[in-house]
């Protein structure tokens, strides 16, 4: 009786496998060699369920925003300060080593994409940036509900997302501080923001 492969099991095993070998190496550098040993499979079983390298970073990527998610929905549910569930929600990507390494591969796989662009990639892309929106404007809308931020606070909030996709650009090439540039915005943001009950 012939064994039968999940496929996409299959696929996401060896794209997992590989995710320490991306963040030490990043895209650039990485090689079909390196994963087909990595995965302790062949050259030509990796094109058996991947079109090229780029395929392999992608569903890395996946995984690692698929990750991000479930802790920014935890971040959401913390017994925590509106204020501090937003600083922790913004925070993320800056705050711990292994974060910083998936936002440079992330930052990599972003200058590939805008060269070459799929529509797999712009579709998922874009339903990343609605999750993780919907996440903030759920902390948002909460904190409005209880009557801790002005109603325009949801306004205000939605453009720190593209604030902080620009920030992650501008650490790179500016050496600035982004948790420091975060803390300086979110402390202004938010003596204009919280309701004064006074």
């Amino acid at each position: 009786m012939a064994i039968i492969v999940d496929k996409d099991k299959k696929r996401r095993d060896i794209a997992l496998s590989c995710k320490d070998l991306l963040l030490e190496c990043g895209i650039k550098d990485l090689t079909i060699s390196q994963i087909a040993k990595q995965a302790s499979i062949g050259k030509g079983t990796i094109y058996e369920y991947f079109s090229n390298k780029e395929d392999i970073v992608f569903e890395i990527i996946t995984s690692f925003i698929e990750d991000n998610e479930t802790r920014l929905e935890q971040v959401s549910e913390m017994n925590i300060s509106t204020k501090e569930k937003i600083f922790s929600f913004y925070f993320l990507f800056f705050d711990d080593e292994i974060y910083k390494k998936q936002l440079n591969i992330y930052k990599e796989y972003l200058a590939i994409s805008m060269i070459n662009p799929t529509k797999k990639m712009i579709d998922f892309s874009q339903k990343s940036c609605k999750k993780f929106n919907d996440i903030s404007n759920k902390i948002i809308e909460e904190a409005i509900s209880k009557g801790e931020l002005k109603p325009e606070s949801i306004n205000i909030i939605r453009h720190l997302d593209i604030y902080h996709t620009g920030l992650a650009v501008e650490e790179q090439k500016r050496g600035i501080n982004a948790k420091q540039e975060i803390r300086n915005l979110l402390d202004s943001l938010f003596v204009l923001l919280e309701e004064n009950h006074d």
